[in-house]
């Protein structure tokens, strides 16, 4: 299964965002993402598309928003930050995700009071 066209554009300009901010050249994204130069190189000129096994592997290693590549158009758009914070999210431990759990909810709380 591939992307369609239009996924695919979408998805070859957030691939070539994600690259640049990590200052990576085409050769050494690639590397990192285990494909051949010229895959990478033809997957940001849409020329073809990721299967899902390495659409979901670039997405997970170049923290892309998958959602944002495959619903563009829906009212919720992230931001890299939320989903890097997701991301470390997803490699602490229960203590931590508690301390972290306490900590935003007194930012929040904070943030309420000094609004009112």
């Amino acid at each position: 299964m591939s992307l369609s066209i239009k996924d695919a554009r979408i998805f070859s300009n957030a691939l070539k965002k994600a690259r640049k901010k990590l200052h990576l050249t085409q050769a050494a994204c690639a590397e990192l993402l285990d494909l051949s130069v010229s895959f990478e190189k033809d997957l940001e000129r849409c020329r073809c598309s990721p299967s899902i096994e390495t659409f979901y592997h670039i997405c997970r290693t170049l923290s892309i928003s998958a959602d944002d590549c495959i619903f563009p158009e829906t009212e919720r758009k992230t931001d890299s930050t939320y989903h890097e914070l997701l991301r470390l999210l997803s490699l602490c431990d229960e203590s931590s995700l508690k301390v972290l759990t306490a900590t935003a909810a007194a930012l929040v709380s904070e943030r309420k009071s000094t609004s009112t």
